[in-house]
């Protein structure tokens, strides 16, 4: 049980460590904070995932130029595999390199692999041994309620996520055919612009759960495998859709401030 409890807070931790990565270099080009992470939760697994299997198959490595090298095939493989097990999933592609250069089908890319090669190094030889002392530190009645309350923690939330996302792509493909029949109502190109863009608020207000509005945020490049560019409409609704309320409260809070 000791060694369970050690790999999911030894997940959970790098989890974490790779959600406040993802937290930054997303949020200072926005300059506005930006929950990147694909669950609600403040971890990013593939992170998780990543840093442990370089502990579980490459720890005993002590050349740090093959722990390279080795790691940027591992995180390779590892990234485009969860690139594909979440397309089918859920009908999407959750990221895009395909404008990098040296991609393999926009899955993975390799600056991104040679980025993780570096970090793979600066864990195990740096980073893994003083969390693994810390981890060994921890009495084991406190490491037995910190691993049971993080777990089903990590559980509820991975349940909710999955619920509120799975029918995102779904929802993304009736809205084209809804917006192809509202087309073929009207002649004129602009009233078919009205009409889509008509139909685009309407379901970004009344379709759109929080837990799916929140992912068109986090993730710019997510597009449907149904319609490529009906997220990227969705995301200007909601955009559009938020500065037409805010600009609704400017009055009032002119007002009150008076």
């Amino acid at each position: 049980m000791n060694l369970v409890e050690n790999w999911f807070l030894w997940f959970l931790f790098y989890s974490i460590v790779g959600w406040v990565w993802e937290v930054i270099i997303c949020s200072i080009p926005q300059k506005k904070f930006i929950n990147r992470g694909f669950l609600n939760g403040p971890y990013c697994p593939i992170y998780g995932w990543g840093a442990c299997l370089d502990v579980a198959i490459l720890g005993g490595i002590q050349q740090w130029w093959l722990i390279f090298i080795l790691s940027v095939v591992l995180t390779g493989v590892l990234e485009y595999a969860t690139s594909y097990i979440m397309e089918k999933l859920f009908h999407a592609r959750w990221w895009d390199y395909s404008n990098r250069k040296f991609n393999i089908n926009g899955r993975v890319c390799l600056l991104g692999m040679v980025i993780f090669g570096v970090f793979s190094v600066l864990l195990l030889k740096f980073l893994h041994p003083a969390v693994a002392h810390v981890t060994s530190l921890i009495p084991p009645v406190a490491k037995h309620i910190i691993f049971a309350v993080t777990a089903a923690g990590f559980l509820a939330d991975n349940i909710i996520t999955f619920v509120g996302i799975g029918g995102l792509a779904k929802k993304a493909k009736a809205l084209a055919e809804s917006i192809k029949t509202r087309y073929a109502q009207f002649a004129e190109e602009s009233q078919q612009k009205a009409a889509s863009a008509a139909a685009l608020r309407d379901f970004a207000r009344r379709d759109l759960n929080a837990q799916e509005r929140r992912v068109l945020h986090a993730f710019p490049k997510l597009r449907s495998t149904f319609n490529k560019d009906m997220f990227a409409r969705l995301r200007d609704a909601l955009a559009k859709r938020k500065n037409a309320a805010d600009a609704a409260d400017e009055p009032a809070d002119t007002e009150n401030a008076q």
